[in-house]
């Protein structure tokens, strides 16, 4: 395996998913791209403007990243607009991707996730 999809979003259960996937990676000595995905339809609070949503999900990729190095991982960040299944789906292709790492307690349906990907995907709880 060369690179691992990390699904990123700000959910309880993230940590225990980077925490494995980063695992995974020092041990197959792979790359992890970290994606997070802002869906600029999604509903949100009005005193939440796109820009602090951005600065969160960067927030989240830089603290990922720094994990990475400590444990000498390779590591690719990715933050995309648009809507998040459909992104996720077309990136895991387009980055070639063997594997697709989610969170349990993701937003994502999972059911859809894994009808829908030609990866192999899973999710830690």
């Amino acid at each position: 395996m060369e690179r691992i999809l990390l699904y990123v979003e700000d959910t309880p259960g993230m940590p225990a998913a980077v925490a494995w996937a980063l695992k995974l990676a020092k041990g197959m000595s792979c790359r992890i791209i970290a994606l997070a995905v802002i869906d600029p339809a999604a509903p949100r609070r009005r005193d939440a403007p796109t820009s602090d949503i951005e600065e969160r999900a960067w927030g989240l990729l830089y603290e990922i990243e720094d994990d990475a190095f400590q444990q000498n991982v390779r590591i690719s960040l990715l933050l995309e607009p648009g809507e998040p299944l459909p992104r996720l789906i077309s990136l895991s292709s387009s980055y070639d991707a063997e594997l697709i790492v989610a969170s349990a307690d993701c937003r994502l349906t999972t059911s859809e996730l894994v009808r829908q990907s030609s990866r192999p995907v899973v999710f830690v709880k």
